[in-house]
């Protein structure tokens, strides 16, 4: 069985000046983790959702748009189709079966320590990369990596991570090169214009991981039944155990 983790990314590596709070702080790069059978029906749910607002498919679900309800999204200044379309939108994230595998960096605390903008990235693809490995080795099947491509230099930052252990296996896991070329077969990088909507859920939920460690860490609250209340419970219901760890990697 092939396991396939579409990532995106949310915020930037750059790091915050002294006093930044909000969503500046935090960088989170999120995958999903889809099934190769899981596609179709993804995609299939998804088009019904946005045929039935916009009349056309080749809409992206984009948090920000979303959030700012602009350009596609201008139609949810309409309370009621706001209310409606979020129950569609909460209904299709909570029944499909993806997994979630989500790394969200502290740049304050990065920052503090002496990390780079490239130390922030690489050390979250590095985090993601491992838990992956580690999760298709718990399952004993392949994955696939498939990128929204972030600029070539980050691009290559992850490739480079992906090679590392091609290369020189997952010690730490007892894995040798060649266990880890079985179990991880590819890499691919794409963009927003190619319309997956494995890469649009991935962006979905890396909204909620950030917002999450905002609360987690007291610099917002949770209003009960609001859109992040509904979008971070189905956040925490995607993540992956794996013995007494889950799947929301916080670092440094």
């Amino acid at each position: 069985m092939i396991h396939r983790l579409f990532l995106d990314e949310t915020g930037t590596t750059d790091l915050p000046v002294v006093g930044t709070t909000g969503y500046q702080t935090y960088f989170v790069l999120n995958g999903i983790v889809v099934r190769d059978y899981q596609a179709n029906d993804l995609k299939t749910k998804a088009d019904q959702i946005k045929f039935r607002y916009w009349g056309k498919t080749n809409v992206i679900f984009h948090s920000r748009e979303i959030g700012r309800r602009e350009n596609n999204f201008a139609i949810l200044k309409d309370p009621a189709v706001e209310a409606q379309f979020q129950k569609d939108l909460f209904d299709f994230l909570s029944q499909t079966t993806v997994k979630c595998i989500a790394v969200a960096v502290d740049k304050t605390k990065a920052r503090t320590l002496g990390w780079s903008s490239k130390i922030v990235y690489e050390t979250a693809a590095d985090a993601m990369i491992k838990f992956f490995i580690e999760f298709l080795a718990t399952h004993k099947h392949q994955g696939q990596v498939i990128i929204e491509s972030a600029g070539t230099q980050k691009d290559i930052w992850f490739y480079k991570k992906y090679i590392h252990y091609l290369a020189n296996g997952l010690t730490a896991l007892g894995l040798d090169h060649k266990k880890v070329k079985n179990l991880l077969t590819s890499i691919s990088f794409v963009s927003k214009n190619n319309y997956d909507i494995e890469e649009q859920v991935a962006d979905l939920l890396a909204y909620a991981a950030a917002y999450q460690n905002l609360c987690d860490g007291g610099n917002k609250k949770i209003i009960p039944n609001s859109y992040e209340d509904k979008m971070c419970k189905i956040f925490k219901t995607k993540l992956v155990s794996i013995g007494s760890r889950n799947s929301f990697i916080n670092l440094p």
